[in-house]
């Protein structure tokens, strides 16, 4: 695949519709998005094996709608990111929920202690896409911020409820989500 987008992209510089710093762009956009298309797409295979879909998706979208503001580990090349990604969703799937018993008051430390780590290592953006602009590093920040204090909201106001797996699955993932933040690496100004 990553043939096809070098073909596409010579093809857009020869024709000049681009510069070449958003050709660069474009084709650092393309390999990351064909990368987690494929890496999803052997997370989803796996956990529809393991009959856990549900949590997986679930997982995944608690993780996607926080680190797509907050960013957090980065790795050069894609078998360390797969292995961290795959330790991730074992981890909120079937390791935690099932190993600790969450109870309302680990729930509001573990929820404390992620919005309070998400407040201050929010944004870690990729090295290879440096966010050098305060006003936009601002933005990210409150934005990640946000979607984790929806889905804390969300979790405890409806899954706590009705689903216990889900809401432990879910605390979990903002967790390891804000953990993540704060072992990744500062951004070099």
């Amino acid at each position: 695949m990553h043939n096809l987008i070098d073909i596409f992209a010579y093809k857009i510089y020869k024709e000049k519709l681009l510069s070449n710093s958003d050709i660069r762009k474009m084709k650092y956009a393309m390999k990351v998005i064909w990368s987690e298309l494929e890496k999803f797409i052997i997370f989803l295979l796996f956990f529809v094996v393991l009959n856990k879909v549900p949590l997986f998706l679930f997982s995944f979208a608690v993780l996607l709608s926080i680190r797509s503001f907050s960013g957090g580990l980065h790795f050069e090349n894609n078998l360390p990111c797969f292995i961290t990604s795959f330790g991730f969703f074992s981890l909120t799937v079937f390791i935690l929920p099932h190993l600790f018993t969450m109870t309302i008051h680990t729930a509001l430390i573990l929820t404390l202690v992620s919005i309070i780590i998400i407040s201050y290592r929010s944004p870690r953006p990729s090295s290879f896409r440096p966010i050098l602009n305060k006003k936009r590093k601002r933005i990210l920040k409150y934005l990640s911020l946000f979607s984790t204090l929806l889905w804390i909201f969300v979790l405890f106001k409806f899954l706590l409820i009705y689903n216990k797996t889900f809401f432990a699955c879910g605390i979990w993932s903002i967790f390891l989500q804000a953990s993540q933040l704060s072992i990744g690496k500062e951004e070099k100004q």
